[in-house]
C-alpha cells in the first residue's frame, strides 16, 4: 500500500529536478489575460528541496528497512511506553489497518484531483498544475523521509507487539520495532492542509472555505484514529505525525506562494566556497 513502500523519493525528485528548466516563474507587471497562472511559483529554492528530498529519502530508506525485530522477551509497557500510550498496547486488527491503507488513498490524491480539474475546466494553465505538483512532492517526500528517519531511532515498539495473540510475522517484522511517529498521519494531515491551503490561495472569495478545511482535517482524524485501532500506532504517533504533516502541508505551498506581502523564500547563492541556501523574510 502507499505509505508501505513509502513513495520512493529519488525518482521523482530527479525527475522535478530536469523539468525545472521549464517551469513557470513567479510573473510581474500586468496581470496575463486567459486562464489563471497559479498560486505557487517555482524557482532556484526547488533545487534546494528537491536536493534535500534525495539526501534524506536515502539514509531513512536505508535505517528503516534495516531495523531489527523487538525482543518481545524483554517486553514492559510501563516502561517502554508513555502514559498516554499504555492503553493502546495490545491492540491489533488487520481488517482496520487494511481499510486505513484504502481511506488514505483518496486524500493524497486530493491535492492533485483538485489542481487537475482546474486546469481541466480552464480555470488555471497547467503549468500551474505542474508547480502545485512539484511542491505537493517535494512536501510528501520530505514528510516520508522525516518519518522514515525518526521511526528507524526505534523509540517504541507497535502496539500489536504486545499482543500475545497476534501472528509471529506482524510482531517479529522490523518495522514493527518503531511506532514512532505515524506515516499515514503525516501523510493524511499533510495532504488535507496542503488541499485546503493551497484551495483559500485559489479561491480567497469562496463561502466554502470553512467547509473545506473541516472536511479534510475531518478525514485526516479518522485514518489517524484507524491507525490506533489497527495497533499500528499509539496515539502520541498520531499526534505528532499530524503535527508533521501539517507543518509540510503548509510550510512548502506558503514558502512558494505568489505575491504574498509577508511570504518566506528560500534562495540559493553562491561564493567563493561554494552553493549555499539563504532564508529570506519579506515583511
Amino acid at each position: 500500500m502507499l505509505c508501505k513502500c513509502r513513495l520512493n523519493a529519488i525518482g521523482l525528485p530527479l525527475f522535478l529536478a530536469l523539468a525545472l528548466t521549464g517551469a513557470p516563474r513567479a510573473q510581474s507587471g500586468p496581470a496575463l489575460q486567459g486562464p489563471s497562472t497559479g498560486v505557487l511559483a517555482l524557482g532556484k529554492q526547488d533545487f534546494f528541496w528537491i536536493s534535500a528530498a534525495i539526501l534524506a529519502s536515502i539514509p531513512a530508506q536505508i535505517r528503516y528497512y534495516d531495523m531489527p525485530p523487538s525482543d518481545t522477551g524483554s517486553l514492559d509497557r510501563q516502561k517502554d511506553l508513555w502514559l498516554m500510550d499504555r492503553w493502546a498496547a495490545g491492540l491489533y486488527s488487520p481488517k482496520i489497518s487494511l481499510a486505513s491503507d484504502f481511506a488514505i488513498l483518496p486524500l493524497v490524491a486530493l491535492p492533485m484531483a483538485a489542481t487537475g480539474w482546474e486546469s481541466y475546466r480552464g480555470r488555471q494553465t497547467w503549468k500551474a498544475a505542474f508547480s502545485d505538483a512539484v511542491v505537493y512532492g517535494e512536501a510528501l517526500t520530505l514528510v516520508s523521509s522525516l518519518d522514515l528517519l525518526v521511526r528507524s531511532l526505534r523509540v517504541h515498539p507497535r502496539p500489536l507487539v504486545y499482543g500475545k495473540d497476534v501472528p509471529a510475522k506482524d510482531r517479529l517484522s522490523g518495522e514493527a520495532s518503531g511506532s514512532f511517529f505515524s506515516g499515514h498521519a503525516s501523510a493524511a494531515f499533510l495532504s488535507a492542509v496542503y488541499f485546503s491551503y493551497t484551495y483559500s490561495l485559489r479561491n480567497p472569495d469562496s463561502d466554502h472555505q470553512a467547509l473545506i478545511w473541516t472536511a479534510s482535517l475531518g478525514a485526516a482524524s479518522v485514518v489517524a484514529g484507524m491507525r490506533v485501532a489497527a495497533g499500528k500506532h499509539y496515539l502520541s504517533d498520531v499526534l505528532v505525525g499530524a503535527a508533521a504533516g501539517s507543518l509540510f502541508g503548509w510550510g512548502l505551498p506558503y514558502l512558494h506562494r505568489k505575491g504574498g506581502e509577508s511570504a518566506a523564500g528560500l534562495q540559493m547563492q553562491m561564493n567563493d566556497v561554494g552553493i549555499y541556501p539563504v532564508l529570506t523574510w519579506n515583511f
